[in-house]
């Protein structure tokens, strides 16, 4: 999986004084890829009770999804950013924000499909919070499903790679393979002009592959 330099943007991370000298496999596993800040964070805060949660794969995960996320949207929002960035930067995130939430899915394209037609301060506000409301939400494979199954549909695939791609999907379904080897089974399959828009959504790279590997070995 790739990471999108440019627009991926570095986490800023608020963090209890003294706990980022106290170290611990997850400050130290971040402090390449985030930087710590005092006061407010920008894209999210570490407690020491947070440590302690974040010790588990699933919270973790979700936690690190969401700090990235918000990261590549202060970046863009940050810059001398028109409505049409923000419809390439919706575009890349629509399978991330379909698999948390579909109600706020579909509201954070409202917003971005007037975007051209309201003050910007406004629309980056409302996006902002639609955007960070859908990732609180939390993932379910049903959601999962929906999204590798629409992903699907727009590879055009001949019937036997489709077929070989719902399998892999099925078998996440029923508990017998990690949404990681069903999404990589998926990718694999988007070749060509028509797999771009696939290949390019951070649903499948939601934070960088070296921390993937260093705290996450697997995904929900």
């Amino acid at each position: 999986m790739t990471v999108h330099r440019g627009t991926t943007g570095r986490p800023r991370l608020a963090i209890r004084a003294g706990l980022l000298d106290e170290g611990g496999d997850l400050i130290d596993a971040l402090t390449p890829y985030v930087d710590w800040v005092p006061g407010p964070p920008a894209d999210g805060c570490l407690h020491e009770e947070d440590v302690r949660r974040l010790r588990d794969p699933a919270p973790r995960e979700a936690f690190l999804e969401r700090v990235f996320a918000h990261a590549r949207l202060r970046t863009l929002l940050e810059g001398d950013w028109l409505p049409r960035d923000l419809v390439v930067f919706h575009a890349r995130h629509k399978m991330q924000l379909l698999a948390h939430d579909p109600v706020l899915y579909r509201e954070a394209g409202r917003v971005v499909a007037a975007a051209g037609t309201r003050p910007r301060g406004a629309v980056a506000a409302e996006y902002t919070a639609v955007f960070r409301r859908a990732l609180a939400a939390p993932v379910t494979v049903g959601r999962n499903v929906n999204v590798l199954q629409h992903c699907l549909g727009m590879l055009g695939l001949d019937p036997a790679r489709r077929a070989q791609a719902l399998r892999a999907i099925d078998a996440y379904q029923a508990g017998r393979v990690p949404l990681d080897e069903a999404a990589a089974s998926l990718r694999r399959h988007a070749t060509g002009e028509a797999g771009g828009y696939v290949r390019d959504q951070t649903y499948f790279a939601p934070f960088p592959d070296g921390l993937r590997g260093d705290l996450s070995p697997g995904r929900r």
